[in-house]
């Protein structure tokens, strides 16, 4: 069970190794990421609001700052506040991390949509194909032209699944994050046993930096990430008591 366990996670990473030379770069700054990792599974529900602020904010100065500054009338714009530009890019900066967590959510919803859209046009493609008796029987639909029933479909079926993900929303991004989170937590919690408490874990393949991580070391990333997971979905998911 072990060895399958480890060897399932060995085969992702070396598919994947650029995650993992992700979390060697900061290993350096374990002491920081741990914490921060941790507080982002117990407060997941919280957390993915910031860590939406923070990539919004991040993209703003990396990405959109550089690109809306190319054009000429930016340009102006930005002489005539020479004096305060760093704080314009800054309230910008701000604007866009606000606004971000509101983007991705309404991106769902269209996304939502247009998925509940196809799947709506081929449920009643095929009930027109095989069944098309049925829209003879509803009075609703005995007097509608039959082409426009497709259509009809996809904005229902359309609107139900975008109100679905509206929904559920918050609870994805909180799972993702649950998720995403305990797994960096499973691995820096073993790469401090090993570095702070020099602990004998496997080869202590973390402390080389090496690609190819001992089975132990895996198993052991794997529990934890099990046990932060566990605790993840326990104080976010916690019914209220009345």
């Amino acid at each position: 069970m072990e060895e399958t366990i480890a060897s399932t996670i060995s085969n992702f990473i070396q598919q994947n190794p650029e995650s993992l030379k992700t979390l060697y770069s900061f290993s350096d700054s374990w002491y920081i990421i741990l914490p921060i990792s941790i507080i982002s599974v117990l407060f997941a529900r919280k957390a993915s609001k910031i860590i939406f602020f923070i990539l919004g904010f991040l993209s703003s100065y990396v990405f959109i700052i550089p690109y809306l500054i190319q054009f000429d009338f930016i340009k102006e714009l930005l002489k005539q506040v020479k004096n305060y530009q760093n704080v314009s890019f800054l309230i910008f900066s701000i604007i866009v991390g606000i606004l971000t967590y509101s983007l991705f959510k309404s991106s769902a919803q269209i996304a939502g949509f247009i998925l509940g859209g196809i799947v709506g046009f081929e449920i009643s493609g095929i009930i027109l194909k095989f069944y098309p008796e049925i829209f003879t029987k509803i009075d609703f639909l005995k007097n509608i032209n039959q082409s426009y029933i497709p259509w009809i479909f996809s904005i229902i079926i359309g609107l139900i699944m975008s109100v679905i993900i509206t929904k559920s929303f918050d609870n994805v991004v909180t799972i993702l994050t649950i998720l995403i989170a305990s797994t960096i937590s499973a691995f820096f919690s073993v790469f401090a046993l090993e570095n702070s408490l020099s602990l004998k874990i496997g080869e202590n393949t973390l402390l080389k930096q090496n690609i190819n991580i001992s089975n132990v070391e895996l198993t052991t990333i794997a529990i934890f990430s099990l046990i932060y997971i566990i605790l993840g979905f326990k104080f976010n998911f916690k019914k209220s008591n009345k």
